[in-house]
This record gives C-alpha cells, structure tokens and sequence, in this order.
C-alpha cells in the first residue's frame, strides 16, 4: 500500500524539474531582493517576473523565496536551489562567450580572485601583457584568501583563484596549478619592542594579528611554535585584508606572519621591520586554482598563459635578486 507521504515524496522526488528559462529569473530575484529590482534588470514587467518565480517554484515543489513587504529573502531550501542555479547561469554565460570567441569575437568577461601577493606582484604586469593583445574583455578582480575564496569559484562566479594553495582535502574538485612558493616572516611595527626578538620562544606573549581565517594561509605560523614544544600564541585580532592587518600592526605593535615575497612592496608605505628569528617557517605555496571537469573560456586560458609567463619572469628577477 502506498500512503500519501509516500506520493508526496515521490513527486517531489521524481516529478519535478525546473526549466532552464527559469534559472535566470530565479539568480536575478536573489541579487536584486526583490521582484520589482530583478525585473526592472531583466527589463521584464514585475507580473510577468512573478509568474516566472511562481512556475519554477511549482516545477521544483518548493518555495524558493520567502515574499514580505521589504522584498524577498531564500528560504533554507532556496539557498541550495541558488548554489545550482548560479552554477548554471554562469556556465550559461560562459557558453555563450566561447562560441563568440572561437569565432573570433572579442567578447565576454573573466573573473578572477586573487591574494594580495597576487594583487601586487603577479596580476598587474599579467593584465597589462593580455589587454594588450585582447583589450576588449573585461577583467573583474576580487580579493580573497582560502577557505573564503573556494566557494565562489565552486559557484561558477569566478573562474580563477590566484592565492595559497589550500591543504588537499579542500581542493578535491578543484585543479591545482602551482606558481612560486615564498618563505614567510614574521613583521612588527618598528617601534615595537618585539622587533629585536631572536626566537618564537619571545613573542608568545605577543599581541598577534592573523590574516584571513582560522584554517587559512595566515594561521602557518602555529605549527612552528607547536615543533618548538611552544603553546601557540592567542590571535587578538584577524584581518580578511593584508592593508588592514599592516595597519594594525603598525599602530598595535602586533606580530604578523607574512609573505617575504611581498614585505617589499610593504615597507615602502608603512613603519614596519621584519623579526629576525632563529626559527623558520615553513614557505607558502602560490597556486592558481579554477573548478576541475569545467573548461576555461578561450580568453580565460589566455589570461592563464599571460599569469604564467609573468610567474616565470617574477622567479627570474627575484633569483637574480636574492628574493
């Protein structure tokens, strides 16, 4: 005997499917907030945006969005309907620049999140080598660091992440190209009196500013403490921007795990000193990631050779260099 809960479930289960013409609507309602904001984007009238958002809902057997008189918010359900239908937009997006720029046409945009190493040292001479052969796409620059970054590249809103390699287990659909490894400092402001301390051993009672995220690049220095036999210091303050963290640093006199590949760049607009301890931590990796099984656009691997060119001259200068 079959009961009702039964042919509920199997209908949800089974007899429901969006429709691709509903996946654009349903994106542009979540961004706009509202219905009159997502059809004055999609230049449609608001009846006729809510008769779209009330086919998809019945195709899919639930509510994506919770409506009140201040707009519309994802219900629990909706929010993992959104995931797929980002996913699904922009690999619609992505569809249609490819055809267009196998063809030959200069069209189309790419997305990419970058560290700060990546901001200052890598992107800027990459960007201007790829705009000069093909200066009619556009190139959007967000800033992130792991594990922030990965869940935008997941949703297919952007295509490249150039950053600290994450560990494997939050890479696993993910494609890994490594690019240059940097040894990693520890900084102060130089009028801190923990700028003369020679050993970890000295700056556990330090006042420290992580950058990032607990579990990201920022949190490196804990494991040299814990191979010295030494209680990891307590972070006071974390920073998700590297200008941020200089300065609080600065201002704080805190101590800062940070990319000697980039100190540099650093030092010529902030009152800081490297700490020149014993101890060395172990380097940071810089890898540029995009989502595995999904292709690149044509001008995304351009704008990939131009990275990786830029990386080889990078390693080149700072050999020459010492750095």
């Amino acid at each position: 005997m079959i009961t009702a809960s039964a042919e509920k479930e199997a209908d949800i289960t089974t007899g429901n499917h969006v429709k691709v013409q509903h996946i654009q609507p349903l994106v542009a309602i979540a961004d706009a907030g509202s219905l009159r904001g997502a059809a004055q984007a999609l230049g449609k009238s608001q009846p006729a945006l809510t008769k779209a958002l009330r086919q998809a809902e019945e195709d899919l057997g639930v509510s994506v969005f919770h409506r009140s008189a201040r707009g519309v918010v994802p219900t629990e359900l909706g929010e993992r309907v959104l995931i797929r239908a980002r996913a699904i937009s922009a690999e619609i997006g992505r569809l249609d620049d490819e055809v267009a720029q196998l063809r030959g046409a200069q069209v189309g945009s790419i997305h990419v999140c970058v560290s700060p190493l990546a901001a200052v040292r890598i992107m800027p001479q990459a960007l201007a080598r790829f705009h000069a052969k093909f200066p009619r796409i556009e190139v959007h620059l967000t800033s992130g660091l792991f594990p922030n970054a990965l869940r935008p590249l997941r949703d297919g809103r952007t295509d490249l992440v150039i950053g600290p390699t994450p560990p494997a287990a939050m890479t696993r659909d993910i494609s890994v190209i490594p690019l240059l490894q940097t040894p990693i400092v520890l900084v102060t402001s130089d009028k801190s009196p923990y700028r003369r301390a020679e050993t970890l051993s000295e700056l556990t009672d330090a006042p420290w500013i992580m950058i990032g995220a607990p579990g990201g690049p920022g949190d490196v220095f804990r494991a040299a403490f814990v191979a010295q036999g030494l209680v990891p210091p307590r972070v006071t303050t974390t920073s998700e921007s590297y200008f941020g963290a200089m300065s609080l640093v600065e201002e704080l006199g805190a101590v800062c795990a940070f990319p000697l590949r980039l100190l540099g760049e650093m030092r010529r607009g902030w009152h800081i000193d490297q700490i020149r301890i014993a101890e060395r931590l172990a380097p940071l990796e810089i890898s540029l990631m995009s989502r595995a099984g999904h292709p690149l656009t044509p001008m995304a691997e351009e704008l990939v050779t131009a990275v990786r060119k830029r990386v080889t001259a990078l390693n080149a200068l700072d050999a020459e260099h010492g750095g």
